[in-house]
C-alpha cells in the first residue's frame, strides 16, 4: 500500500495531491464526516463547558494584564508567555495571549468562554486532520477513523479541558492550515506564503511546531512525491520558506527571553549528561506508548515517581530500549511495504522530538499534553486497521463499525470522566493526589487548597508530606517556609530557606525569600547580602522583588525598601500594587512629592487599591491640598465601605477643606 495509487500521483512531482473523495458512491461525503466528528467532540468535551480555571489557567488569564489591554495587545510580543520576569521558562507564546485577549474581550472571565473556544479548536482540528489524511491516502474511510480516534483520544483532555492547553491546540491548527495550503501551492506563489504564515502562527503559538517542517518532509518522503529533480527543487524552495520563519522566530524567541532553552534550574535535567538523558527517557518514550495504547491510567503531572533518573543501562531501561528499536524496526521494514504505517511510526518520534529531553532539557519529564500531535501516529495506524477490516467481504464492514463504535465508546467515557478532574484547584490537586501519591508536587498542590481553606495546619502537614516524599528537592522546603512566613514564623522559615539553597543553590526563589524573611527580622545587611546574591543568579518579576521590599517595610527599613521597590518597578513598571508601596515607603521618608507620583500611578494603573487611594489622601493632605485629600478619601471608601480609618479621614478632610471659606 502506498499512501497514493501511482495512477493519481502528482505528475513530475507537483506538490498537488487530487482532494476529492472516492469514487465509491458509498462513501460518506465530506460534509456528512464533518458533522460526525464534530459530534464525537461534543459528546466527549461537553462536561467540560463545566470547568471553572484550575492550576496555570488561574495565573495566564485571571491575573495576566497583558490579556486585559486588547488594543495594546501587541505588547504580547515583546514579554515572555508567562509575563515580564518570567524570562528564565523560556516561553514565548503571543498567539496563545492574542486568543486570550480576545477571550476576556468579548465576555471578561467567565470560564464558559475560554473552554468553548478550546472545544471549537479541537473539532477544527480533527476535520483538519480528516482532509489531510484523506489527501494523502484517498481513502475517505482511512481519514474518517482516523479523526474520529483523535477526537476521543483521552490523552487529548489535559490539552483541550484546561485553558492553557490552547498553546497545543492553536499550535496544531496552524500548522494544519499550513499543510493544507503546502499541498495546495504547487508553483503559487500566493499559497506559498500563506503556507509560510499559517507555520509562523503555529511557532507564535508553541515553539515544537518547528518540528511541523520534519513531519511535512517525512510525509512527502512516505508518499513518494520527491522522485524528480522539479520536485526536489520545489521542495527546497518551500523547505527554505519554512525555515527562515523558524529561524526568525528563534531570533525574536532569544532578543524578548534571553535564551532559546529552559533556564537550568527550571529543568529535570539540570547537570546531566546527554546520556542520562536518553537513558532515563527511553523509559518515557515507553510511557508515552502506553498513554497511547492504553490510556486508562491518566496523570496531570509526570516526574522521576513514574520511572527512576538514571545513568546507566539497567534492565527496565535495557527493556524500554529494545521496545523503542523494535518499533522503529518495524517502520524500516514497512517503508517501502507500507509507507504509510512508516509514516504514522517516525512522525511520532518526529514530533515528540523537541520535548522529549534529548535534544534539549526542558521544564517538564513528560505530559499528556504535549501528545496532542504525536497521537496522530496511533490514531492513523488505528484508522488504516479499520478501513482495512471494513473494505473486507461480507463481515468486515459490520466488523470495522462495531469495532470502531466500541472504541469511541471506551475513549469517550475515560474523557468524560477525566474532564472533572480540571474543573478547579480543588478537583485538580484531588485528582493529582489520587493519580501520583508519591510526586511532591500533588502533596503541595493539596496544600494549596487546604491554605485557601483557612485550614494553615493541614497545610503545613500537606508541606510536611511533599518534603518527606520528594526529600531531595528544595521546592517543598521552600513552600513550607513561605507558609511559615504567612503565618509568622519567621525563624523557622529562614532555617526551610537556608536547608533549601544547600539542597539547591541554584533555585534563585529560595534566596529572595530567605532575603524577605531576614529582612522581617531586622536583620537588614544580612537580609541584603542574600538579595543580591539572588539577583546575581537570576532577576525574578516584579512581584517577588516588591514581596521582599515589602519585607523591610515592615521592618523600618524604608530606605532599603525603596531601592528594592525600584529594582521591581525597573523589572515591570505596570505593578500598581509594587508602586503602592514604593509610594508609602516614600511617604515614611517624608519624600512628599516623590510619594504622590507614585502613589497616583498606583491608582492609574489599578483604581482598586484602597490603601493606595488612602495614602494617597495623606499625601494631599500633609500638601495642604485638602480638595484632593478628600477625593482620594473618598475613592478608598468607595472601594472599602467597612474602612473607619477612611471614613474618619474623610471627614476631617472635609472639615479642613471647608475651614478655608469660614
Amino acid at each position: 500500500m502506498s499512501f497514493m495509487s501511482e495512477s493519481n500521483s502528482p505528475v513530475n512531482g507537483a506538490a498537488q495531491p487530487a482532494l476529492a473523495g472516492e469514487s465509491d458512491p458509498a462513501a460518506l461525503p465530506a460534509r456528512r464526516a464533518y458533522l460526525l466528528i464534530s459530534l464525537v467532540v461534543v459528546i466527549c468535551y461537553a462536561n467540560a463547558l463545566d470547568c471553572r480555571f484550575a492550576q496555570d489557567d488561574v495565573f495566564v488569564v485571571t491575573v495576566n494584564p497583558v490579556i486585559r489591554d486588547l488594543p495594546r495587545i501587541y505588547r504580547a510580543f515583546a514579554q515572555p508567555y508567562w509575563g515580564v520576569g518570567y524570562e528564565e521558562v523560556s516561553t514565548y507564546r503571543p498567539a496563545v495571549n492574542v486568543s486570550l485577549a480576545l477571550n476576556y474581550a468579548v465576555h471578561g472571565l467567565h470560564p464558559l468562554g475560554y473552554h468553548l473556544v478550546n472545544l471549537v479548536i479541537h473539532a477544527l482540528n480533527c476535520c483538519l486532520l480528516y482532509g489531510l489524511v484523506q489527501s494523502y491516502t484517498r481513502r475517505s474511510r482511512v481519514a474518517l477513523f482516523t479523526a474520529l480516534l483523535f477526537a476521543a483520544h483521552p490523552a487529548h483532555v489535559e490539552a483541550v479541558t484546561q485553558v492553557v492547553g490552547r498553546t497545543e491546540l492553536l499550535a496544531a491548527c496552524f500548522g494544519f492550515l499550513s499543510w493544507h495550503a503546502y499541498l495546495r501551492a504547487g508553483d503559487n506563489p500566493r499559497r506559498r506564503w500563506t503556507a509560510w504564515a499559517a507555520f509562523a502562527a503555529a511557532m507564535y503559538a508553541k515553539e515544537s511546531a518547528i518540528t511541523l517542517i520534519g513531519v511535512i518532509g517525512l510525509a512527502e518522503l512516505c508518499a513518494g512525491r520527491l522522485r524528480t529533480r522539479a520536485a526536489w527543487r520545489r521542495a527546497a524552495l518551500n523547505a527554505s520558506g519554512f525555515l527562515l520563519v523558524a529561524a526568525s522566530y528563534i531570533v525574536v524567541r532569544w532578543l524578548v527571553n534571553g535564551r532559546f532553552g529552559v533556564h537550568g534550574d527550571q529543568t529535570y535535567f539540570e547537570g546531566d549528561a546527554w546520556l542520562t538523558r536518553v537513558l532515563t527517557m527511553s523509559q518515557g518514550f515507553v510511557e508515552y506508548f502506553r498513554l497511547l495504547v492504553f490510556p486508562y491510567k491518566l496523570c496531570a503531572f509526570y516526574d522521576f515517581s513514574f520511572f527512576p533518573k538514571v545513568a546507566t543501562v539497567t534492565p527496565r531501561v535495557a527493556a524500554a530500549l529494545l521496545l523503542i528499536a523494535a518499533v522503529l524496526g518495524v517502520s524500516v521494514w514497512a517503508w517501502r511495504r507500507q509507507p504509510l504505517i512508516a509514516f504514522a511510526i517516525l512522525m511520532f518520534f518526529v514530533s515528540i522530538s523537541l520535548v522529549s529531553n534529548i535534544i534539549v532539557p526542558t521544564g517538564l519529564v513528560i505530559a499528556e499534553r504535549v501528545l496532542y500531535t504525536p497521537s496522530i501516529s496511533i490514531c492513523l495506524l488505528g484508522g488504516l486497521g479499520l478501513a482495512t477490516l471494513y473494505e473486507r467481504r461480507p463481515a468486515g464492514k459490520a466488523a470495522a463499525v462495531a469495532l470502531c463504535l466500541a472504541l469511541l465508546s471506551l475513549m469517550a467515557w475515560r474523557a468524560i470522566t477525566r474532564n472533572p478532574d480540571w474543573t478547579d484547584n480543588e478537583a485538580y490537586s484531588r485528582a493529582l493526589l489520587r493519580d501520583a501519591p508519591g510526586n511532591p508536587k500533588s502533596w503541595m498542590a493539596m496544600a494549596r487548597v487546604y491554605e485557601d481553606s483557612g485550614d494553615a495546619a493541614a497545610a503545613e502537614a500537606a508541606l510536611r508530606q511533599a518534603i518527606a516524599v520528594g526529600a531531595h528537592r528544595a521546592a517543598p522546603r521552600t513552600a513550607l517556609g513561605q507558609l511559615y512566613m504567612r503565618l509568622g514564623r519567621l525563624a523557622e522559615a529562614e532555617a526551610l530557606f537556608r536547608m533549601a539553597i544547600e539542597g539547591n543553590p541554584l533555585g534563585w526563589q529560595t534566596y529572595f525569600s530567605l532575603a524577605n524573611a531576614l529582612a522581617r527580622q531586622g536583620r537588614a545587611t544580612e537580609a541584603l547580602e542574600w538579595y543580591e546574591a539572588g539577583k546575581r543568579r537570576y532577576l525574578p518579576p516584579g512581584d517577588v522583588l516588591a514581596a521582599v521590599a515589602a519585607g523591610f517595610y515592615r521592618s523600618g527599613h524604608y530606605a532599603e525598601a525603596c531601592a528594592i521597590y525600584e529594582d521591581a518597578l525597573r523589572r515591570n513598571p505596570a505593578q500598581g500594587a509594587a508602586w503602592a508601596g514604593y509610594g508609602l515607603a516614600l511617604l515614611r521618608l517624608d519624600r512628599l512629592g516623590d510619594a504622590q507620583a507614585a502613589l497616583e500611578q498606583a491608582v492609574a494603573l489599578n483604581a482598586d487599591l484602597a490603601d493606595a487611594w488612602m495614602n494617597l489622601g495623606s499625601v494631599y493632605g500633609r500638601q495642604g491640598d485638602y480638595a484632593k485629600a478628600r477625593r482620594a478619601f473618598a475613592a478608598s471608601l468607595c472601594i472599602d465601605s467597612a474602612s473607619a480609618e477612611a471614613r474618619a479621614n474623610l471627614r476631617l478632610a472635609t472639615e479642613l477643606a471647608f475651614s478655608r471659606y469660614e
